[in-house]
């Protein structure tokens, strides 16, 4: 059983501004107080009612719109309307969260993460104001070094009933960060915002554990939140192009500020790019829009090569695990540290400098495998999520297999090894060489990173592939298919995934699984054995 770090009362002041900039912030603000994407407040006055517009389900294709819509009944609205402000390196404003108690008993209280007061972000701070629970002005509570906010509440929420949060934030951004793989950053040397994890995040609840609060750290994913509905409004400097999760629905420009308003979900997150020169470039994929935004000066050869990737992986993808549901995905080119790529609910960012401008050019192969990759983390994290830093190899590994099945149809058997090769098989043979490690083991403060990447990427990888070849192509990819409908927009435990591989092979398959997954006894001869087996075209 989970038990909840201590907490107590801390109150946070929003950052002074020179005049200038409250001038300027009152600008943004009344661009959104005049603007007609600003709606009236949501209520949740009966529970059972839904307490939303009718385009609450904008994002989602109409096949996938039955599921989407049983599955919102469990699910929370997020309502956000925000200013980003340059000058001052600040997003902030209002948020409203109808939220939806998804456990099987009363709860008295709600957590949500507020990860820009991570200490790896610097001068980055995320400041919440005027919190209330269903109207009721609340104190803040702080816990995990600022990283998380309880949320006590008036009384407690039976299952399947709501409660109102409301809040001001105001979060500051930092400027040139490389922490967590420079996912919050205004980016100087490319003009560019990149604002993931940039408001209070709602914590997963998980039954029989209670709310699931890891500690941070300076590696790892430290994203692990439920899925929701999201209608958020972000008023910003005309100039700069806004990409976001979800779709927009209007827009309103007036004194320089552009209002937009986006609708998202389900969605894990709502992350924002910002910036004054990207250059869209599109293609439909069934009901999904598929846009690349990159640096107008990116060879236009590399572009349509990368969009063309990520447009046949996704339309791939859907077809082994079933239809992507959201009508947008976009790929933005940014400059990670540290990182190739990384997936968000319908955004994935694209390293520019190593990936696009160097594999692109360089090795075709290599970037297929990555932008596959990131596209199959769609299912794998964001469609299907879990708790990525206590099991970082289910959706890493994964992510791995299927972009190297996606290799293997598209570019030959041939490109398959020498992915597989170079994402797998070296890693693991590291792995081996340094003495192995239990892949199984959750993200923590002084882990050895190569070791884990190691473990999650290489050994994680394996490991399902030896399931594959236990059981089958057939039964393996009937398992993905399963998990990715009976877990859609919730979250999975290693146990659920292990029962339905086994559902679908009709085989025990504890024993294989605790040897890849909870033991440090791998041998060479064990990789011989699967890469043989891949390598084989058995797929």
């Amino acid at each position: 059983m989970r038990t909840l770090p201590s907490v107590m009362p801390i109150s946070q002041p929003v950052p002074r501004a020179s005049r200038v900039l409250q001038a300027f912030r009152a600008l943004l603000l009344c661009a959104l107080l005049s603007s007609s994407v600003w709606l009236a407040p949501l209520v949740a006055a009966d529970p059972a009612a839904t307490p939303v517009a009718s385009d609450r389900f904008a994002d989602v294709v109409p096949d996938a719109l039955p599921r989407a819509e049983a599955a919102a009944s469990a699910l929370s609205d997020i309502r956000l309307r925000v200013a980003l402000d340059p000058a001052a390196s600040t997003i902030g404003g209002e948020m409203q969260v109808i939220w939806r108690n998804p456990a099987r008993e009363p709860l008295s209280e709600v957590w949500f993460r507020l990860f820009p007061n991570a200490g790896y972000y610097g001068e980055g701070n995320l400041a919440v104001d005027a919190l209330t629970a269903d109207g009721a002005p609340v104190a803040p509570e702080f816990a995990l070094d600022e990283t998380a906010l309880r949320v006590p509440l008036p009384q407690a929420i039976a299952p399947g009933d709501s409660a109102e949060i409301g809040m001001t934030f105001t979060t500051t951004i930092p400027t040139d960060s490389t922490g967590s793989y420079g996912i919050l950053t205004h980016d100087t040397r490319h003009g560019s915002w990149v604002l993931a994890d940039w408001f209070p995040l709602l914590s997963v609840h998980e039954e029989g554990a209670g709310w699931a609060l890891p500690p941070v750290t300076p590696f790892g994913d430290p994203t692990y939140a439920p899925s929701a509905l999201y209608d958020v409004a972000i008023a910003a400097p005309a100039a700069l192009a806004v990409i976001a999760t979800g779709v927009p629905l209007a827009q309103e420009t007036g004194d320089g500020i552009t209002t937009r308003r986006f609708i998202a979900g389900p969605a894990r997150d709502f992350v924002i790019v910002a910036d004054d020169d990207l250059a869209p470039e599109g293609r439909d994929v069934a009901a999904t829009e598929v846009t690349l935004w990159t640096a107008p000066d990116l060879d236009a050869a590399v572009r349509r090569q990368t969009l063309a990737i990520a447009a046949d992986a996704l339309r791939n993808f859907g077809d082994w695990f079933g239809p992507y549901p959201a009508r947008s995905v976009d790929l933005v080119q940014v400059d990670p540290s540290g990182a190739l790529g990384i997936a968000w609910s319908g955004l994935l960012f694209l390293d520019g400098p190593s990936l696009l401008e160097t594999y692109g050019e360089q090795d075709p192969e290599r970037l297929a495998a990555i932008v596959a990759h990131e596209m199959s983390h769609l299912w794998w994290g964001i469609l299907v999520g879990g708790d990525s830093n206590a099991h970082g190899y289910i959706q890493e590994g994964l992510a791995t297999v299927s972009s190297l099945l996606y290799i293997q149809k598209a570019y030959g058997s041939v490109a398959a090894a020498r992915q597989l090769d170079a994402w797998v098989t070296g890693p693991a043979l590291r792995l081996l060489n340094a003495g192995d490690a239990v892949v199984d083991i959750p993200a923590a403060e002084g882990q050895d990173e190569a070791v884990r990447a190691n473990a999650l990427y290489g050994k994680g990888s394996l490991g399902f592939l030896a399931i594959r070849q236990e059981i089958g192509p057939e039964a393996f990819n009937a398992a993905l298919r399963d998990i990715a409908s009976r877990y859609a927009w919730g979250e999975m435990t290693p146990d659920e995934l292990r029962a339905a591989f086994e559902r679908a092979s009709g085989r025990g398959l504890a024993a294989l699984w605790s040897r890849w997954f909870d033991e440090a006894a791998m041998t060479r001869a064990e990789i011989d054995s699967v890469v043989a087996a891949f390598n084989g075209g058995d797929g």
